[in-house]
């Protein structure tokens, strides 16, 4: 029983452990990070300090000449403006920015327009010449080598041996193998596959049976899969009325054979019995899904947007993945990867959760203007706004431009309930906050960084077998053994004799 009671462990704890001991981890080579990090922003302080101002018009390169008005010709309307001597939002002139700027690059967001600003610089206090610094660009690909490409992978690898190591540090008190643990987790839940068989073999039902579950009848159904995939590949834009009608004729011909197999595998397995599969309820929901697609395209029905039973066509495809033994092996490790990752998507939803009530609280009231990042598509007015705010900046899109949209000096949105005339232009201009600095970036590398690569380190704990000796047993096999067997047992009782040298050869 010892042994049986070290199979199952928590899931939860074991990636919560992992977090804070990848966090003692990180920390190493996070003081290796910031070392390099310094080295590189003291390097793009003496490159680039004071070199990235510039004049809003593109004909004036110093400050004192910026003065005065100048006419915008770049839209469709002339349009005067105020000269102004501005300096862009990402900077080196100093080594606290050098390394903000540094890692906003390092993400992937927004460094062509740093990369740009770098190659067009010229002197301190001076506005910018287009490919003036050409050579400044190796600057980016040395520092993209090293960050990017470099330690950021070392993060990843380093979570994956923590996340695996923490498993095994829980398991320290069995006598089993984490292999061997992983078998007999598989046998205590497995369960015998039962496929139905006629008793009578004298019946047409059974006959029928025989010719349903033959391997030519198979490959003849995978060979009209393959040929209706390759009709949905044949569908374009602004085709010939003639071309869609022959296309929507093949459909019809194709859904009618699928209906067809449908219906002799229940005459052949019984109506109970065939709805007992798995994979003959997909194909049973697939056949009505194409049926009520192609009677609502005859009717002409408009009532409601019934486009969506187009799927039904593409579903088909999902059949194939029974096939081969290698594709099955892939998906019995994908649906064991999908069973440890709503612990990993638990953590990843408190860490959500406790920076969207922050952003709220912080960020919340700052006034919506479509010219910025902070509109009505993209705020922190709402807990699901700051949500889907904070997911697209999980997925670094532009989440440094919305950092800059929530500084210090932002216009506030007005409470109804005080009077307009009693706010001074201060009070009306007093949102937002420069801690979004820190908010932004601990964001960032708390999610991007080390979140969401529990993903992969759970993902690669499960396809160790990848890796590992073929001839090893793994709880993969035994799954791939049970199906066998059901082939050689459908009533799942015991392998006929006359059967068994074929039944362990296939084996």
């Amino acid at each position: 029983m010892s042994r049986v009671k070290c199979v199952k462990y928590g899931e939860t704890k074991a990636v919560f452990d992992c977090v804070v001991t990848s966090l003692k981890n990180v920390f190493n080579i996070l003081i290796v990070y910031k070392l390099f990090m310094f080295i590189f922003a003291v390097i793009a302080v003496q490159l680039f300090k004071g070199k990235f101002f510039y004049c809003t018009d593109s004909s004036k390169d110093t400050q004192k000449d910026c003065q005065g008005y100048y006419i915008d010709y770049s839209k469709d309307k002339r349009e005067v403006k105020k000269r102004d001597w501005k300096r862009h939002e990402f900077h080196y002139d100093n080594v606290i920015w050098g390394l903000l700027t540094l890692f906003t690059v390092s993400t992937g967001e927004g460094w062509p327009q740093v990369l740009q600003h770098s190659v067009d610089v010229t002197e301190e206090d001076r506005g910018p010449s287009h490919g003036n610094r050409m050579e400044m660009s190796i600057f980016y690909v040395i520092y993209f080598v090293v960050f990017p490409f470099f330690f950021v992978n070392i993060f990843v690898a380093l979570i994956i041996i923590t996340f695996q190591e923490q498993g095994d540090k829980m398991m320290e008190e069995c006598s089993l193998e984490k292999n061997e643990r992983a078998c007999i987790d598989f046998a205590i839940s497995a369960k015998p596959l039962t496929r139905y068989m006629p008793q009578n073999r004298h019946t047409f039902q059974y006959r029928l049976w025989h010719f349903v579950v033959s391997p030519s009848f198979e490959y003849t159904v995978l060979t009209m899969i393959a040929l209706n995939t390759i009709v949905l590949m044949m569908k374009y834009y602004s085709a010939p009325p003639a071309y869609d009608a022959f296309l929507k004729h093949l459909n019809t011909a194709f859904t009618v054979l699928f209906s067809i197999e449908c219906v002799l595998k229940i005459l052949a397995f019984g109506f109970l019995n065939y709805f007992r599969d798995t994979w003959n309820i997909f194909d049973f929901i697939t056949v009505l899904g194409s049926i009520t697609e192609i009677i609502v395209d005859l009717q002409r029905i408009d009532t409601f947007n019934m486009s969506f039973l187009k799927l039904f066509r593409a579903a088909r495809l999902i059949k194939l993945l029974r096939q081969g033994y290698t594709i099955r092996i892939l998906l019995w490790t994908f649906v064991q990867s999908f069973k440890a990752l709503p612990y990993v998507c638990l953590l990843i939803a408190m860490l959500f959760f406790i920076y969207a009530i922050i952003g709220m609280q912080v960020f919340g009231n700052i006034k919506l203007n479509e010219e910025t990042h902070i509109n009505q598509h993209n705020n922190f007015k709402t807990f699901l706004g700051a949500l889907m705010l904070l997911f697209r900046s999980a997925t670094g899109e532009s989440w440094q431009d919305i950092m800059l949209s929530c500084l210090g000096g932002q216009q506030c949105e007005m409470d109804p309930s005080l009077p307009t005339a009693t706010l001074t232009t201060d009070q009306k201009e007093a949102c937002g906050s420069d801690f979004a600095y820190f908010y932004f970036v601990s964001f960032i590398f708390f999610s991007s960084f080390l979140m969401l690569n529990l993903f992969v380190a759970v993902i690669m704990d499960n396809f160790e077998y990848l890796t590992r000796d073929s001839s090893i047993l793994g709880p993969h096999h035994l799954d791939e053994f049970v199906r066998i067997w059901g082939e050689y047992d459908r009533a799942a009782r015991s392998v006929y004799l006359h059967v068994l040298s074929q039944f362990l050869q296939t084996l």
